[in-house]
């Protein structure tokens, strides 16, 4: 698709999302888009630390929300971030990946580290208190609803948004990918990342 009809498709993506709630968007948007995305938040990361969005200003992050249990959507996704940092090489060695869990009751910490770390030791997974996560699911208008478990089963699905966010070097979002992108769509929206020029903050 051509880049100027990619910046249209992606503005209007966002107009669908402020009023009907995420569902589908673009990886490659031309500008960043200023409701979308929080200048800060604080979680807790796989190894019990403390994560400040802001202390990872000047580095390209890519945000996905979802969790450690999901049997499908969550680990192909990851899969391909990491397959598209491999083949970039050490280009993209900046590239921060950041896992956000929309199930905090069972991904604490210690879940999360077994499970990030199957996919590429560099990414980061992050949970943290009811409040805290909520109102990073706001900043990212992220939906998540934990379904009903199957008889005399003890575990769930929870459907939730499956976007990826392309948040550039000076922390402004950039554009939607989406789980169902294919790997050759993923690793080029990396490489754009990567190539973006930072906007001057004023």
């Amino acid at each position: 698709m051509h880049k100027s009809w990619r910046a249209i498709f992606t503005i209007l993506v966002t107009l669908l999302i402020v009023r009907f709630s995420l569902t589908r968007g673009d990886a490659k948007a031309s500008k960043p888009v200023s409701h979308i995305g929080a200048a800060n938040f604080t979680l807790t990361d796989q190894l019990g630390r403390r994560f400040e969005l802001a202390e990872h200003i000047g580095q390209p992050l890519v945000l996905f929300f979802g969790y450690s249990h999901c049997g499908d959507v969550c680990p192909l996704t990851l899969v391909k971030l990491a397959r598209a940092k491999a083949a970039l090489g050490v280009s993209a060695r900046p590239v921060q990946v950041v896992f956000v869990t929309v199930d905090p009751q069972r991904d604490t910490p210690a879940v999360l580290r077994r499970f990030i770390a199957t996919f590429d030791p560099s990414f980061i997974a992050l949970t943290g208190s009811k409040d805290q996560l909520a109102g990073v699911y706001a900043a990212y208008h992220v939906t998540h609803r934990a379904l009903a478990p199957a008889k005399r089963s003890p575990d769930y699905e929870v459907e939730h948004t499956s976007l990826l966010y392309f948040i550039g070097r000076d922390g402004r979002f950039r554009g939607f990918g989406d789980w169902t992108d294919s790997q050759s769509i993923v690793t080029e929206s990396v490489r754009d990342l990567l190539a973006a020029a930072p906007r001057v903050k004023v």
